[in-house]
């Protein structure tokens, strides 16, 4: 459903500036892991077909291993919910990256 394809489109694009905001105070080792869960994010986004967000345009959390599981969870349910296959198994691969970067 679009509105399934929407929440994750809003979930990448909240992600991706909750990265930006935490890198603006790490370094070393931290930076360099957000960095790549930066990135991570931003082809999620460029598969959904979604535009890059703009810097400094989305609320951000602070928890990024919560945000992930919650993300994960919800892409799970539209991976299930999905009438397309290759939308199920975009969403549902969005979803498993989201659980190893939540426990990473």
């Amino acid at each position: 459903s679009s509105d399934l394809w929407q929440a994750a489109i809003r979930s990448e694009t909240q992600l991706v500036a909750s990265y930006d905001a935490a890198m603006t105070h790490a370094t070393g080792r931290l930076l360099a892991h957000l960095r790549v869960g930066r990135a991570v994010h931003a082809v999620h986004l460029r598969a959904l077909k979604a535009p890059a967000p703009v810097p400094g345009s989305e609320v951000t959390v602070a928890d990024l291993p919560a945000a992930l599981r919650t993300s994960a969870d919800q892409l799970a349910r539209a991976a299930t919910a999905a009438v397309n296959g290759s939308d199920a198994a975009l969403l549902a691969s969005i979803a498993a990256s989201h659980r190893v970067l939540a426990d990473d």
